[in-house]
């Protein structure tokens, strides 16, 4: 008579593994604790390599490398060739392009003074600028005190002067007011700093629709520049399509990075990930030893418990997917503690260097995963070696 196939339910497999890892809570802390140590270094490395990525690349950004200036350029003949006045609409959909800003053609011959008594002569190098609302946002340029222009001051005679033509004008605060092109001008704003639209530091800027309907002359209303922002790292890609996007067909556009910053964030880009890599790697291969040493320990030092559930009818199969199960579990909990340890471990060093916390998702969701597949890898060939014991030889290691 054949003897009824014996089985071990899903259930009572989890049962089992679950009471193996809960019934010796001081070895299940220990055990988790090596697994732990492992997963927190490989998130917390991974983790504060990005962060300093971040930073790094954030302040490449704030210092230009992904500012762009589109210009309009002569024919062979000399002749300017100027920018549609779509240019800036056509450009702003460019996938990739986060700000515009754009300066237009300032009347000729025009000074600025601080009243109508100063000579002619002394002009104290300040220049007009043209200038539409968007600029600010665009160059990244910052107000000292006053405002900026807005749809209704655009249409006045009103100024925002540089940091350096407000010094050289004695005024260090909005509220005043400068004598441009024959009237007077009421100061609205001083710039406190120009970003990498330097030359703004010299000038006093006015706004493009008050030019307009004041000024007469065949250039004024034309696009000077265009200043785009694109998207971090995006602007190398961009640089052919901003020509094309601002004048379709015509090959009388200049694209211009402001600064050669670009060239330098893509290869601190480039070099910071694959340190990050390289880290990632080595806590991954410090975190996979502390897991096998502890699971060879923890399936080897329970060979009578082995030697006990073979004479009760255990087979082999049991025993082996028993451990390999309790091994995952046991990793599984160290996994997710190193996790968060990682972390907290991540966010203090970032809080403590004023960067910003970044913590790759992909770590964050591989590190259990790494966890319980290492800790299953290293409980195979114990498990296997201890199922294969005879319940006799087992029973004495107890």
């Amino acid at each position: 008579m054949r003897s009824a196939r014996s089985r071990l339910r899903l259930r009572d497999l989890l049962g089992a593994a679950w009471l193996g890892v809960s019934s010796r809570p001081q070895r299940t802390a220990l055990a988790s604790l090596g697994v732990a140590l492992g997963i927190a270094s490989l998130t917390a490395l991974t983790s504060a390599a990005a962060s300093n990525q971040a930073q790094l690349l954030a302040d490449f950004d704030r210092m230009g490398a992904n500012l762009a200036v589109v210009s309009p350029s002569t024919a062979p003949n000399s002749s300017p060739i100027p920018l549609p006045d779509t240019a800036p609409h056509t450009v702003q959909r460019v996938d990739g392009v986060e700000d515009v800003g754009v300066f237009e053609t300032a009347p000729e011959d025009i000074r600025v003074y601080r009243t109508d008594l100063v000579p002619e002569e002394e002009t104290n190098g300040i220049k007009v600028a043209v200038a539409r609302p968007d600029v600010l946002a665009a160059v990244e340029a910052r107000l000292a005190t006053g405002r900026w222009f807005d749809d209704a001051t655009r249409n006045l005679p009103v100024t925002v002067l540089g940091s350096a033509a407000a010094k050289r004008l004695g005024m260090d605060r909005a509220g005043g007011r400068v004598w441009i092109g024959g009237q007077w001008y009421g100061v609205i704003g001083i710039l406190g700093s120009a970003g990498l639209a330097s030359d703004l530091n010299d000038a006093a800027v006015i706004g493009d629709r008050w030019v307009r309907n004041t000024f007469t002359g065949t250039s004024i209303g034309d696009i000077s520049a265009i200043y785009v922002r694109a998207a971090p790292g995006r602007l190398e890609a961009l640089k052919e399509t901003l020509a094309s996007a601002a004048s379709p067909g015509s090959p009388f556009v200049q694209v211009n990075a402001l600064s050669d910053l670009a060239e330098a964030r893509a290869t601190a880009d480039d070099s910071l990930s694959t340190l990050g890599l390289a880290l990632a790697g080595i806590a991954l291969l410090v975190g996979a030893v502390g897991i096998a040493n502890t699971m060879v320990v923890t399936v080897l030092e329970r060979r009578g418990e082995i030697g006990l559930r073979r004479s009760l009818g255990a087979r082999p199969r049991h025993i082996a997917v028993q451990f390999l199960t309790e091994a995952a579990v046991l990793a599984a909990i160290g996994g997710v503690a190193g996790l968060l340890l990682g972390v907290c471990a991540a966010a203090a060093l970032a809080f403590a260097s004023a960067q910003p916390l970044v913590v790759p998702v992909e770590i964050a969701m591989a590190s259990p995963v790494v966890a319980i597949l290492v800790g299953a890898l290293a409980g195979i060939s114990p498990a296997l070696r201890a199922a294969r014991l005879s319940p006799t030889l087992a029973l004495r290691a107890v």
